[in-house]
């Protein structure tokens, strides 16, 4: 299968001469005049001598040509809409109480939403579903994993505005229905990190005795949050007015209208990564875990986490970062700096792509990786019920040597929540059946979460051996 990675932003010079054909510009020097610049740039643009990775400056370009940001990968500004502090009523204060339960009650939840689907499979046990065909027979070096890029892909029918969504996206000054459940959690109760991004779409998914391949094409962090969080606010709100009763798909009528979960085609699935990591060391193995605050996050907020976790996007908004970023390793060593370091979330301000090769964790991590002490695999794909966005399995085991020279500054609290505490004496958990057991029994896990550690115990002998 040919692999074609996203587009780079390099496609300015023929947007521009598609604007010049459609609107009669016959000149370079005339069209240097719409843009702002001089008229040899317009010629190096066009013959692809120059490229530009200013991000402003393809915003103006984009506005002086009248064209959507995204044509050069960008995001679109944020809508203004979503700026107020929303309606003070009686219907917002019934919003607000739904998201606080959701939020304080997601590990419940997601057992009441896994109750609601018989024919998936639950992973191990776990609340987090799958189906056959998102499972490999057994775990696959993510190496082994080709990934392709779909390029312009139609939009799914399921999208924020469905009215079977709006009494669940709260109510703006003007007394209608927030366009979008996003806009209403930034009004109503923003998070801690809540910002949109040009993110990766799962399109296809195949497994074989070669190891697998996933398709993606364009979404963005907000097309998800608009139809994943209305189905949990939703249930959130039906398990508040049933009083202790059974909540059934009857009581759902959004997610009803969704319908097959695993059908990639008619809403966006936007996976995360989740990570068990292990650190295999002389003492014996451990593992960690992350308690992720209920204000600091949009999804699996209140809930125990593997560390990393991270949604599958760029690392910033820059269009060369779409391109460059499209791995899933990337991701996961992305995560790993903010998340077990503390280091300040990679968001694309600096305007240059990020350098992988010397930049730390990622040069001790790669260079690990390259001499068998950094071992990642991945576990499968599943879906947790209650947030269907998607979940990316995997589980790394890296030498203690390598661990300790990665994370020898480990953080005990990152921007998303505190880490667990690590036992006396060692680092980390002790990776054994005592504390495997304590954490699926204990522990608020998210469902992905849960999933991770099963199958990592149940294929122990393969993934530590």
């Amino acid at each position: 299968m040919a692999t074609e990675r996203p587009r780079d932003g390099s496609n300015l010079g023929s947007v521009i001469q598609t604007y010049m054909r459609a609107h009669g510009v016959s000149t370079h020097a005339e069209m240097a005049s719409i843009l702002g610049i001089d008229r040899t740039l317009v010629s190096k643009y066009i013959s692809g001598a120059r490229r530009c990775h200013d991000v402003t400056q393809l915003r103006r370009f984009a506005a002086a040509m009248d064209v959507p940001p995204s044509r050069f990968g960008l995001m679109d500004e944020p809508d203004e809409a979503a700026a107020d502090e929303g309606a003070s009523s009686e219907k917002n204060e019934r919003w607000k109480a739904v998201r606080q339960t959701l939020n304080k009650n997601r590990h419940a939840l997601s057992k009441v939403a896994a109750d609601l689907y018989w024919d998936p499979i639950r992973i191990e046990g776990t609340t987090c579903i799958t189906v056959p065909e998102w499972m490999p027979a057994e775990p696959v070096d993510l190496s082994a994993i080709e990934l392709s890029w779909a390029g312009e892909t139609a939009p799914p029918p399921i999208t924020a505005t469905d009215p079977e969504a709006a009494p669940y996206r709260g109510q703006a000054v003007d007394g209608r229905p927030y366009n979008r459940y996003s806009q209403a959690i930034r009004a109503l109760a923003r998070p801690t990190l809540f910002d949109n991004r040009g993110s990766y779409r799962l399109l296809d998914l195949q497994w074989d005795s070669a190891g697998g391949r996933m398709r993606f094409g364009y979404t963005t962090y907000f097309d998800m949050i608009d139809v994943c969080e209305v189905m949990a606010h939703e249930l959130a709100d039906a398990w508040m007015n049933a009083d202790g009763d059974k909540v059934t798909l009857d009581d759902l009528p959004f997610r009803q209208h969704v319908g097959d979960l695993f059908n990639l085609a008619r809403r966006t699935v936007l996976p995360s990564i989740n990570t068990l990591t292990i650190r295999r060391g002389p003492e014996g193995d451990s593992f960690f875990l992350h308690r992720r605050g209920k204000a600091h996050v949009a999804v699996a907020g209140g809930t125990s986490h593997v560390i990393p976790a991270g949604v599958f996007q760029p690392s910033g908004i820059a269009p060369w970062n779409m391109a460059g970023d499209f791995d899933l390793w990337r991701s996961i060593l992305r995560e790993y700096s903010e998340e077990m370091l503390g280091n300040p979330e990679h968001d694309g301000s600096s305007g240059a792509p990020i350098d992988y090769g010397t930049e730390e964790p990622f040069r001790t991590l790669n260079e690990g990786r390259r001499h068998g002490k950094v071992r990642p695999w991945c576990l499968g794909v599943g879906i947790d019920p209650l947030v269907p966005a998607g979940e990316i399995l995997t589980v790394n085991v890296i030498d203690a040597d390598v661990f300790d020279a990665a994370f020898g500054r480990m953080v005990a609290r990152n921007a998303e929540g505190d880490l667990y505490p690590s036992e006396d004496g060692s680092v980390g958990i002790a990776w054994n059946a005592r504390n495997v057991r304590k954490a699926q029994t204990e522990e608020p896990l998210a469902s992905a979460a849960a999933a991770c550690i099963a199958l990592t115990w149940k294929y122990r002998d393969l993934i530590l051996g």
